[in-house]
């Protein structure tokens, strides 16, 4: 039996929050504090003239991947808002960015290694921004689909908005979506 996906809808029910799951965001916070503090502690105690050099550089090295790796974390998205308003997008250490719809002009989803969303909108100062994610957030295919279904004026790239046009007739119905047209 062929099952449609179940997508929310979230023009009626606002406001609506999409996260990433906070155990989640945690355990890799905590998981790389620990990699990086056992990396210096072990540079500080262990280490010395006589150590080897490839041991002086793994343990560089392991430094680097724990210290990008909390950076990505703590500064990566972390939550998409849905208010009748805007669009928010928040982060743990960052400062929030709040898209009012009519400013938001642009969503583009594009592969370059992996997948990464697009989204091209005039900030609160006038000025023409582009914030970039990568598509594994959860929920993105819906969290776009309401983006378009939010803001009807925005522009996408040609397989995007094929995506969304068949999303909308399985959600809404062929009726419905011919109306719109």
């Amino acid at each position: 039996m062929h099952t449609s996906p179940r997508l929310r809808v979230v023009r009626d029910s606002m406001p609506v929050r999409y996260r990433v799951h906070p155990l989640r965001r945690l355990f890799g916070i905590a998981i790389n504090t620990v990699l990086i503090i056992s990396a210096l502690n072990l540079m500080f105690t262990r280490v010395n003239l006589d150590s080897s050099n490839f041991i002086k550089v793994t343990l560089l090295v392991i430094l680097y991947i724990g210290i990008d790796s909390l950076y990505r974390h703590l500064t990566s998205l972390n939550e998409v808002i849905f208010t009748p308003e805007c669009l928010w997008l928040r982060f743990v250490l960052k400062r929030g960015i709040p898209i009012p719809w009519e400013n938001t002009k642009s969503v583009v989803l594009e592969k370059r290694i992996t997948y990464y969303v697009y989204i091209g909108y005039v900030d609160l100062k006038g000025k023409r921004q582009v914030y970039k994610t990568a598509a594994s957030f959860p929920r993105m295919i819906e969290i776009l689909f309401n983006i378009a279904d939010l803001a009807p004026h925005i522009g996408m790239n040609d397989e995007l908005k094929k995506m969304i046009d068949v999303l909308r007739e399985l959600t809404f119905g062929k009726q419905e979506t011919e109306n719109e047209v």
